[in-house]
């Protein structure tokens, strides 16, 4: 029996933006997080802070009202936009093992990797 990590309660970093067939290993500090309570995902874009609304249903996923803070970073704005810009498209998510994957529809988008599991009090 395998147990998987949870969506909530876990820091996901951004492994690997694919984009049009394209494959881009990401090496930031970009991240997501999921609040259940809030019913928001939040982080860090590679530069900037970033947060949304985040709609749950089994595994369906979208985010909503993305929102970040201003700073313009030359080495990873490039990643941060398409991180950012891809997270508007999600439709769907799934995890195995300790990776995250979002999707649209069938087209995979983001790869997360589970980098801790968070105490659920914070």
């Amino acid at each position: 029996m395998r147990s998987s990590i949870p969506l909530y309660n876990t820091k996901w970093s951004l492994k690997k933006i694919h984009d049009n067939g394209n494959e881009e290993i990401v090496n930031t500090k970009a991240f997501i997080r999921f609040d259940k309570e809030k019913g928001s995902a939040g982080g860090n874009g590679s530069c900037n802070s970033f947060g949304s609304n985040a709609t749950i249903n089994g595994n369906e996923l979208s985010f909503k009202n993305i929102f970040s803070t201003k700073m313009y970073c030359e080495q990873v704005q490039q990643i941060e936009n398409k991180f950012l810009g891809s997270l508007e498209k999600v439709t769907r998510y799934e995890i195995k093992d300790k990776s995250l994957f979002l999707y649209k529809d069938k087209e995979l988008l983001l790869e997360f990797a589970a980098a801790e599991e968070l105490k659920s009090t914070e």
